[in-house]
C-alpha cells in the first residue's frame, strides 16, 4: 500500500510503510529510517463492553510502545513512516475481523493532548475510508481519559459498535466536538 503526501513545497512523496514483523496474529515490530524500534500490539479489552456480551469478546485495545531509542537521540524525528505504518496495521487487523479497537492516550505523563492529536491527525492524513474513527473522553475524576475507536466501515456490527461506544463514553461525560476540536487545536502542551 503506498501513500501520498504533500510537503510544504507541493511535492508529492510516495510513503510506504516499515517493513514489519508479526510475531502473532496481534503483535507486530518496526524499525523506523531513524533506528527507533516500536512494538504494536492488540489485547482483550472486552471487559469494558460486559453490557454487550455480543460485541465484548471482538473489542481490542491497542498499544504502541517505543521499546528501543538509539543512543545520543533525546526526541523522536518527526517522521511519517511512523503514521503509515501504524494505520497499516490498524487497518489490516480491522479488514480481516469482525472487531473494534479502542486506543487509550497514556495519561501518566500529561502528555494524552499530545497522543490524541498525534493519533488524530494519522488518520485524517492516511485513512482510505475503510475505517470509521470516533473521538472520545471519559473523566474520571480530575483525570480527563482521551480515547478513540476504530472499526472496519463494512464491519456487520457496525452500528451496534458506535452505539455501544457512544453510551460507555457518554456515561462518563461524552465530550462535545468543539472540546474535542480545542483539544486538537490546543498549541499549548
Amino acid at each position: 500500500m503506498v501513500y501520498h503526501l504533500m510537503n510544504s513545497e507541493k511535492q508529492v512523496l510516495d510513503l510506504q510503510p516499515y517493513n514489519y514483523i508479526t510475531y502473532k496474529p496481534d503483535y507486530y515490530t518496526f524499525v523506523t529510517a531513524y533506528k527507533y524500534e516500536y512494538h504494536c500490539y492488540f489485547y482483550d479489552f472486552s471487559a469494558a463492553f460486559s453490557e454487550y456480551p455480543e460485541l465484548a469478546p471482538k473489542v481490542f485495545g491497542f498499544n504502541l510502545d517505543l521499546v528501543f531509542k538509539p543512543e545520543g537521540l533525546t526526541r523522536v524525528p518527526p517522521d511519517p513512516g511512523i503514521a503509515v505504518t501504524v494505520t497499516n496495521i490498524l487497518k489490516t487487523f480491522l479488514s480481516k475481523n469482525e472487531n473494534a479497537v479502542i486506543y487509550i492516550c497514556d495519561y501518566s505523563d500529561n502528555r494524552e493532548k499530545a497522543r490524541f492529536y498525534t493519533f488524530t491527525n494519522w488518520f485524517r492524513r492516511f485513512n482510505d475510508g475503510s475505517v470509521v474513527h470516533l473521538k472520545g473522553m471519559i473523566r474520571a475524576g480530575e483525570t480527563t481519559i482521551l480515547n478513540a475507536m476504530l472499526i472496519n466501515r463494512e464491519n456487520p456490527l457496525l452500528n451496534d459498535f458506535i452505539e455501544a461506544y457512544e453510551i460507555l463514553t457518554g456515561i462518563y461525560t461524552k465530550p462535545d466536538n468543539d472540546y474535542l476540536d480545542n483539544i486538537l487545536n490546543d498549541g499549548d502542551w
